[in-house]
């Protein structure tokens, strides 16, 4: 799946044109076969994050987030964030 998104230029929604960020998903499937996507977007810095997602759209905790130069930069350094997390870490009740 992927979302583009075009400027905003509806006045209701604000007088200020939202960021434009590509979005691009992955799945990722924990050993015991559950398994969660993973959100990439580019920032209008050049760089990306990646950041695991439950659907409805429930993004884990800021801390989680990887941020890179490159979409496998990012996917590699989330990979090491998330080493030995289970899912009720990645996705706590109160989140």
């Amino acid at each position: 799946m992927h979302a583009h998104l075009s400027r905003a230029t509806d006045a209701r929604m604000s007088e200020t044109p939202y960021v434009v960020q590509k979005v691009d998903w992955y799945q990722f499937r924990a050993p015991d076969g559950d398994a969660f996507f993973v959100m990439v977007a580019s920032l209008p810095n050049g760089f990306y994050t990646a950041v695991p997602c439950e659907l409805a759209m429930t993004r884990a905790p800021h801390g989680l987030i990887a941020l890179a130069a490159t979409p496998d930069e990012a996917l590699a350094q989330l990979q090491s964030t998330l080493a030995g997390k289970s899912r009720e870490e990645l996705f706590p009740p109160e989140h």
